[in-house]
């Protein structure tokens, strides 16, 4: 007898529970955040931040969520520099395990609680150069897995110098690190980006360091922002919190530029492919970092004879012998 009262109990319990589950009524969006699927298998990662992730989609990117009332708005993006497309979804019925919303158009979308296996990576993507960016960005970021598996995000910010990206991508693809490959664009142009794929470990947050774009043209000896990549046959090393050693040739005669620690400007002629660099001055600073580096290239500089520009890339010559490379970077 107790038995059956109990199980009458909870089916008396389970259909007021789906009664007051069916009547519309408010919602916040600590209850409809979560992942969901639609009739059609496609995954929203609806985050408690307002984040949206469309984990597993091909063409379309989550920007972000907001739930009122009855209302769900989803703002999404196809590509960079395109606007933000927002679908406008309204509540009809609330079962137990789903939640039916019509469009603007009537069309029926059906959500129900996924247990799909959604992981996410945050991390933050930060440059060094002194460049203000544009008021409206969009963050780019894929995970790419040893087998070329991949998961992206294209995500409106805002901000300087340092700018988060969120990727959403299933578990079932991914393991304990990927390739990670970021930029920054304005519009549909790069303007910072990684310049080769990274590896990150999925179970931490990586600060990853983005480089100035590479002009597409080859690049103008005079007022191009020069980047040291090898001194005196050593590969150039940068250094957080300590300047990017770099080279500005000015049409004055006059050049600019760090050594990495210390501002440096110098005098400078050109004629044809020979060159040559005059005594200047410097700033005094003292840095943790960099110190063998900085006398290279303070060395190099006057020993100078010529040059030569391939593609994006200068060539400072001592004697027919290279004795510094310095990369292109637009300004």
């Amino acid at each position: 007898m107790f038995r059956i009262l109990t199980i009458l109990c909870c089916t008396l319990l389970i259909l007021s529970l789906t009664a007051c589950m069916t009547a519309r009524g408010a919602m916040d969006d600590t209850a409809i955040s979560g992942l969901w699927t639609d009739q059609k298998g496609r995954l929203y990662a609806l985050d408690a931040d307002g984040v949206l992730g469309l984990p597993g989609w091909e063409d379309t990117f989550g920007a972000d969520w907001s739930f009122s009332g009855d209302v769900l708005t989803l703002r999404t993006l196809d590509a960079p520099g395109k606007p933000l497309r927002k679908t406008v979804l309204t509540l009809q019925k609330k079962n137990l395990f789903s939640l039916d919303f019509r469009d603007e158009k009537g069309t029926l979308f059906r959500f129900k609680k996924s247990r799909k296996n959604v992981k996410r990576l945050d991390g933050t993507l930060f440059y060094r150069e002194r460049i203000l960016l544009p008021q409206d960005v969009t963050v780019s970021a894929s995970l790419i897995s040893p087998d070329g598996k991949r998961a992206a995000s294209l995500r409106p910010a805002h901000g300087q110098g340092q700018l988060s990206f969120r990727i959403h991508y299933l578990g079932s693809d991914f393991k304990k690190q990927a390739k990670l490959e970021a930029c920054i664009l304005y519009g549909s142009e790069p303007l910072f980006a990684t310049t080769a794929p990274v590896v990150v470990d999925l179970n931490e947050k990586p600060s990853v360091l983005l480089h100035h774009a590479v002009p597409s043209d080859e690049a103008n000896l005079v007022g191009t922002y020069w980047r040291l990549k090898e001194v005196d046959g050593k590969a150039a090393e940068h250094y957080p919190d300590q300047p990017e050693a770099h080279l500005i040739l000015k049409d004055d005669g006059q050049a600019t530029g760090s050594d990495g620690c210390n501002n440096f400007f110098m005098g400078w002629t050109t004629q044809e492919d020979r060159i040559t660099f005059t005594p200047g001055g410097a700033t005094l600073r003292l840095c943790p970092h960099g110190e063998e580096q900085a006398r290279a290239l303070y060395e190099a500089l006057p020993a100078v004879q010529s040059f030569r520009i391939k593609n994006n890339t200068l060539e400072l010559l001592s004697s027919g012998c290279v004795s510094a490379v310095f990369e292109a970077v637009e300004m």
